[in-house]
């Protein structure tokens, strides 16, 4: 073990020597997306096997652009407008993509707040999609937030959505398409908006965190599915935090890389411009700390919690969604500590930049970032310089993984007959083993969200996995 933990820290030292963390020029994918393009989500839509984009526009229910539109990738970044998902949806509120019926691309779920109701348009596998399927069509409270993953561990993509008004719910998914609505999360009356699913307590399914408009408090529902064999929800006894002025956003991630999951908010609102995170263990409360505040960006929009330098420790990526900062800005994960103090300009501009999306777009192993200008109505990405592999593994023999990062399975082309691997954790634990070949996708579903180490037997090609 511990030759093996040497030999994965000199892999990861050699990323870490080699790395140099600046982004190009925005280039733009989109100029005219129709008024306040609102949210973006990545992922591959088409099946082939590189990450393409979604964006939905959030208009005033009276105005004519209400748009779902899709942009395919061609493996390098070079993306292509393509045929509107919908032009009939309005005020999308949420927006994911997910393998609903397990064929083809990813499909697309939204919400619409002024129709209220939630919908999916399924992948058709030539490149376009069917036409708007119902999950419900009666949350009257206007739906907000929407995620997808596997709730009640029968291995089907299931959604849940916070409803403004009266709940956040969820939906149990057969694999083909048909949902069930379930127990609700919560339901009450302080106006569920923003929500995120995560295994927040470790063991082993799917908590979600709810962000309450009346109050403006932040709120963690335990899922019950290992301890009682079946879904249900337990709320934990501590608030998060309570008395913001506009949250707009929260989210699990290990913020401080300590190996537990944290949470993180933005607050919006005029007085307050904070972007947060708490370190909170089970019915305990928890201790805030802060990370930006208005003296940096006073009307933040969305933030990301990712590596976007390749040294292992997640950075926290944040945009600007106000006037007066116009940026995409990212402060420097630390081992067991908090991010760097003093963040890094990405890009600089008057877009008002709400959403973000990050993926491996050009194909190098690195994660570059999409997003969206509200104010601009332009669609574009940042592509990454980051190096971070050996020279060796760029020769022309090199194998190609993808997509990269993956949540759920990841492809290869390259290989010649087939190739053993082996998977390691950043710690140097062996955690998969397997025989590929170009026409067999590899699962990874099980191994938990992070960052790996992939090595191939008898090649020099050693290659960083992101498992999302």
């Amino acid at each position: 073990m511990k030759q093996q933990l040497l030999t994965i820290c000199a892999i990861l030292l050699g990323f870490t020597l080699t790395a140099q963390t600046t982004f190009l020029p925005l280039q733009n994918i989109d100029p005219s997306t129709g008024a306040e393009p609102y949210e973006i989500e990545a992922g591959d839509l088409d099946g082939d096997g590189d990450i393409d984009l979604v964006m939905a526009t959030n208009t005033n229910p009276t105005n004519v652009d209400n748009t779902i539109r899709w942009y395919s990738n061609d493996g390098s970044g070079n993306f292509s407008i393509e045929t509107d998902v919908s032009t009939s949806i309005r005020w999308v509120d949420g927006l994911e993509v997910a393998d609903i019926d397990g064929q083809f691309g990813l499909d697309i779920i939204a919400s619409s707040a002024n129709q209220g109701k939630l919908v999916y348009f399924l992948s058709d596998g030539v490149g376009g999609f069917g036409l708007e399927v119902s999950i419900d069509a009666t949350l009257t409270g206007g739906p907000g937030e929407v995620v997808a993953g596997d709730i009640n561990g029968d291995g089907n993509t299931d959604i849940a959505v916070a409803v403004f008004g009266n709940k956040t719910a969820w939906y149990s998914g057969d694999g083909t398409g048909n949902f069930t609505a379930e127990t609700d999360i919560e339901s009450g009356t302080n106006n569920p908006f923003y929500m995120d699913m995560a295994d927040y307590d470790g063991d082993g399914d799917l908590d979600v965190v709810v962000g309450f408009f009346t109050g403006q408090s932040i709120e963690v529902y335990y899922n019950q599915l290992i301890e009682l064999g079946s879904v249900s929800w337990i709320k934990d006894t501590e608030t998060v935090d309570s008395g913001d002025a506009f949250l707009l956003h929260v989210q699990f991630a290990d913020v401080n890389n300590d190996g537990d999951m944290d949470i993180i908010k933005v607050d919006n609102g005029g007085a307050g411009g904070d972007v947060d995170w708490y370190d909170k263990e089970k019915d305990m409360p928890a201790t805030i700390n802060n990370v930006s505040n208005a003296s940096i960006i006073d009307r933040p929009g969305e933030v990301i919690v990712e590596d976007i330098d390749g040294d292992t420790f997640n950075d926290v990526i944040l945009t600007d969604f106000g006037t007066s900062d116009d940026a995409i800005i990212w402060f420097k994960g630390a081992n067991n500590a908090n991010p760097s103090s003093t963040p890094t300009t990405i890009t600089d501009n008057n877009f008002q930049m709400q959403a973000l999306a990050l993926a491996d777009f050009d194909g190098d192993s690195d994660l570059d970032i999409a997003s969206i200008g509200n104010a601009s109505e332009t669609v574009f990405w940042l592509e990454n310089e980051l190096i971070t592999l050996s020279v060796n593994a760029f020769e022309t023999n090199a194998i190609n993984m993808y997509p990269n990062p993956s949540k759920d399975y990841v492809s290869f082309n390259g290989i010649q007959d087939s190739a053993n691997l082996t998977i390691y954790s950043v710690l140097g634990e062996q955690v998969l083993q397997a025989s590929v070949n170009d026409n067999s996708p590899l699962n990874i579903s099980n191994l938990a969200s992070g960052v790996y180490v992939v090595k191939f037997e008898g090649n020099s090609v050693t290659q960083r996995l992101i498992k999302q």
